[in-house]
């Protein structure tokens, strides 16, 4: 959909910095407080002060997965960036960006064409640059394919010749710093070598135990020394670690000296429990100084050397007996190294799956630089915004508190509108990721919480009597509830207090209530087929009759008027795509709003298409109102309905990925404008209206946490 752009609306961006995965990082060649960030959902990130602060520079990105940053060996205005949707480029330190397909295959519509592994510059004619395909961190998508640029990364060719296997996934490519005849280049089919700027390859393995490389390291003070690390591919002894050439990548000898770990899970089949160190730097001034980062969870963290591999040091330490790491608010996680870089004289970086750590003396000491911490014990972020936000809920009671239930760090809190957080999780079971809050607004210090599993169907219900400060589990299968995402909770307003009647809609399992706050549940699925319950996508409450019941699953709409004894298909008439969200206009349960994504019918052979839907006849028939292939979220002025604002989303399972952002109609859906002024990723996963101040608007994302803004337009 084309939609015009408003500007009603100017987004900031919020939340309690870090999170998310962060993929790539790179120091400025130049300017050595300089810092680029890059992260596997939330774009790219530029810092002027060594990470004490970030913006985020994302405009023109086509995909948000920034799997390798290179910076211009002698102009730092221009950065090449590899992406699951090829690669990028900026003239301008990432303030801009060009996606730069010329040359590689074309665009897919149901997948990845070209994913970048690997992208590097020439060091002597930065105009040339390589850049190879796969996608390392999840092994897979290979393609043995290289590419060579001579135009600063404008246009593209193949240069591999078809030497690598068909499969191989491209990890590193590095240039030789005084020859720009040789380039190797890390794959998981081995290591290959070029003599003649990329025209031919060759293998180079002598004295490698296998094949699954990592990552290549030169080394500047003596260029013909190079550093390898393997992954762990035997089930029986461990064969991964880091290897060491001196002839510029010809022959091999392994560099895993005393000190770095080798363990080997008792099964063989675990890579999180076996060593597998993978990011690995050079001191640019000394040629046997080298740190190696380990991902895993058994040895997570970086390790030194200064012998060229014989003997290595651990030099982070998060444990409080020998702690020399400042590890800021996320503490649950290790340091396990996704990615790493060095600037002399001392100065190294890293970042793990939700932090960014600095040291300015080698390695001694340690120090975060993802968020802030705070007298008062509140956290706030500094722009490193890489997390993902299920729901913004703004308190019914309290005019500038507003609940973030997020993806991997649970439940935040905060009293001011985004500007600072508190962590709210002292007893919850799961407490990694939280899926809906519900506000008592008669006892605003009773909450409940959903909570679980993301990755898999686990969940339970916790209540709060104090505020969020501590929790218990409540909804549990002892109690009633089974075990599944719960992903919508409504109160029943007009329940009395010391029995309030809470409804929930819980994956794979249907529709369940409680009429004593938590303690105890029972279904009311009733009759619902059974198949299509399983998929529960939301539940309306008539504010009118507490057993009117409407409720959607999947691609159907049922009403109940016995408090769920029995059920009705309303939409038998009308076809409705893959549901995300329903809602119903506040001051008329008659009309109701479902948010849907396409949706293929594989035994009709049918594509349902995504958009936003509206019945003006309680669910009974359905007119599609906007066009649009993933809307996720909608939201109702609550004095104007007819305002409508919808939240658009997409998948990073094809190329360019980046959906609309925010769309906005004020005549009920009839026609739409985007209002994207400040948002920094368009890919949302919720909004909220506050019931205090209709003009305040959140925007939870898929990747740069929270956004908060003003409609200008509504008085």
């Amino acid at each position: 959909m084309e939609a015009p752009e408003g500007n009603d609306i100017r987004w900031n961006v919020a939340g309690p910095g870090g999170g998310g995965w962060i993929q790539s990082i790179a120091f400025d060649q130049r300017t050595p407080d300089i810092l680029y960030v890059g992260c596997d959902v939330g774009g790219f990130y530029f810092s002027t002060n060594a990470g004490r602060s970030y913006e985020l520079r994302n405009r023109g990105l086509r995909d948000y997965f920034v799997e390798a940053i290179a910076v211009h060996p002698r102009d730092s205005r221009i950065i090449l960036l590899g992406t699951q949707s090829g690669v990028h480029l900026t003239t301008n330190q990432g303030v801009t960006w060009q996606w730069m397909r010329r040359g590689f295959p074309a665009t897919a519509r149901h997948r990845f064409s070209a994913p970048i592994g690997a992208i590097c510059f020439d060091p002597l004619r930065p105009q040339v640059a390589y850049a190879g395909l796969g996608q390392p961190r999840f092994d897979k998508d290979g393609a043995g394919a290289i590419y060579r640029t001579d135009d600063t990364g404008r246009s593209w060719r193949r240069v591999d010749g078809n030497r690598l296997p068909a499969k191989a996934i491209v990890s590193d490519l590095e240039v030789q710093p005084d020859d720009s005849r040789v380039i190797l280049a890390a794959t998981s089919e081995g290591i290959y070598r070029s003599d003649n700027e990329g025209a031919t390859w060759d293998e180079s393995n002598d004295g490698l135990p296998h094949r699954y490389v990592e990552e290549l390291a030169f080394a500047p003070a003596s260029p013909g020394t190079v550093y390898a690390t393997l992954r762990c591919t035997s089930r029986s002894n461990w064969n991964g670690g880091v290897f060491i050439s001196e002839d510029a990548g010809k022959s091999w000898r392994n560099a895993s000296g005393d000190g770095l770990p080798k363990r080997l899970h008792k099964s063989g089949g675990e890579r999180s429990l076996t060593s597998n160190p993978k990011e690995i730097v050079v001191d640019p001034n000394d040629a046997r100084t080298a740190y190696v980062g380990n991902r895993d969870w058994v040895s997570a963290g970086v390790y030194k050397t200064t012998d060229a591999g014989r003997h290595w040091t651990r030099v982070t330490y998060h444990e409080a007996e020998k702690r020399n790491m400042d590890y800021g608010w996320i503490t649950s996680w290790g340091p396990s190294v996704e990615c790493l870089a060095i600037r002399p004289p001392g100065r190294v970086v890293f970042g793990t799956s939700g932090h960014v750590f600095m040291s300015d003396d080698a390695g001694k000491s340690w120090q975060q630089r993802y968020s802030a911490a705070r007298t008062s014990g509140t956290i706030q972020g500094t722009g490193l915004e890489v997390t993902c936000v299920w729901r913004v809920i703004s308190d019914p009671v309290r005019t500038n508190r507003i609940y973030c239930a997020y993806m991997d760090i649970g439940l935040l809190i905060s009293e001011d509108n985004g500007r600072t957080f508190r962590q709210s999780h002292q007893g919850m079971k799961h407490q990694g990721n939280c899926f809906a809050v519900v506000v008592d607004p008669m006892a605003p210090n009773t909450l409940w919480a959903a909570t679980g599993r993301w990755e898999s169907n686990q969940g339970d219900v916790c209540r709060s009597d104090d505020d969020g400060h501590s929790w218990q589990v409540v909804g549990q299968t002892n109690s009633g509830l089974p075990d599944g995402q719960v992903l919508e909770m409504v109160l029943d307003p007009g329940s009395p207090v010391g029995q309030r009647r809470l409804l929930a809609a819980c994956n794979g399992h249907g529709f369940f209530e409680t009429s004593d706050g938590g303690k105890s549940w029972h279904s009311i699925t009733g009759n619902l087929p059974a198949e299509e319950a399983r998929k529960p996508r939301g539940i309306l409450l008539d504010p009118q009759d507490p057993k009117h019941l409407i409720a959607a699953l999947h691609r159907q709409v049922y009403g109940t008027l016995d408090g769920g004894k029995t059920w009705q298909q309303l939409n038998a008439g009308s076809e409705l795509p893959d549901i995300q969200q329903i809602v119903a206009d506040p001051t008329r349960f008659r009309v109701l709003y479902a948010a849907a994504r396409e949706y293929y019918d594989s035994k009709l052979k049918r594509l349902f298409p995504g958009g936003l839907y509206r019945s003006e006849d309680a669910g009974r028939s359905w007119q599609r109102i906007l066009d649009y292939h993933f809307v996720h979220n909608v939201a109702i002025n609550p004095r104007r309905p007819n305002i409508l604002y919808a939240a658009t989303a997409d998948h990073p399972y094809h190329d360019e990925p980046v959906a609309a952002g925010l769309l906005k109609s004020v005549d009920g859906g009839r026609t739409w404008r985007r209002e994207n002024v400040g948002l920094s990723l368009l890919n949302l996963k919720s909004i909220a209206i506050s019931p205090h101040q209709p003009a305040r608007l959140y925007l939870g994302s898929s990747g740069n946490s929270l956004f908060t803004g003003e409609d200008s337009a509504i008085k």
